[in-house]
């Protein structure tokens, strides 16, 4: 498999745009969201963002491992982008939903929310890039391919920090809580329905090498 047809290139590439707004809502304005939203201590917060980066560090080879050792009809990559983008989808509009907790119970359900987002955006992540080069055995078609998402995500980014505020305070009207929390479910939604589109029109090489018999 040399060649991708234009709507397969662009398949995969939108993937990112709901990939990375989902990834840019969490990196952008969670903190805010923790602390001025919710009331999370600050230094809470902070200890909360490292600790998950330490385990970042021992989760995303485990993840890679996984994925190499995955044998489907759909090939080793789009099962896991898949299961990943609606697992994480679901839990970003959990992360920016205010349960009705208080005290150290909400501490801990922030805690659990803020580590499995990282985990699940792993499991999809992880599989997205590692895909390219199942998709061409050209050098310099998987390098065009893969400046095609960095686009999309490039756009994700923009609008984020372009619109992301003005979004949440329309949604709220003026209630940031509920402005965020309607956000993230418009997101987690783009996130879904931009990965189906992956998935279900780009055919990588490992599915094309599973014996189903």
């Amino acid at each position: 498999m040399n060649k991708l047809s234009f709507r397969e290139k662009y398949s995969y590439g939108i993937g990112a745009l709901g990939k990375d707004l989902a990834y840019a809502i969490v990196s952008s304005y969670l903190m805010i969201y923790f602390t001025d939203a919710i009331g999370l201590n600050p230094a809470f917060v902070g200890v909360l963002f490292l600790v998950a980066r330490m385990w970042d560090a021992f989760n995303d080879p485990m993840m890679g491992m996984v994925v190499d050792n995955t044998r489907s009809k759909w090939g080793k990559f789009r099962p896991w982008i898949l299961i990943g983008t609606v697992v994480n989808a679901a839990v970003v509009v959990f992360l920016f939903k205010k349960p009705n907790l208080e005290g150290n119970a909400l501490y801990v359900y922030y805690s659990v929310m803020y580590i499995l987002w990282g985990m699940t955006y792993t499991i999809m992540d992880i599989p997205y890039w590692s895909m390219i080069p199942s998709l061409s055995s050209d050098k310099e078609e998987r390098e065009k391919i893969s400046v095609i998402p960095r686009i999309f995500a490039s756009c994700a980014w923009l609008i984020m920090g372009a619109f992301g505020l003005s979004i949440v305070n329309k949604l709220g009207n003026g209630d940031q809580t509920k402005g965020y929390g309607a956000f993230a479910v418009v997101i987690a939604l783009i996130f879904v329905v931009t990965s189906i589109i992956t998935v279900v029109n780009v055919k990588d090489g490992s599915s094309e090498k599973v014996d189903l018999n």
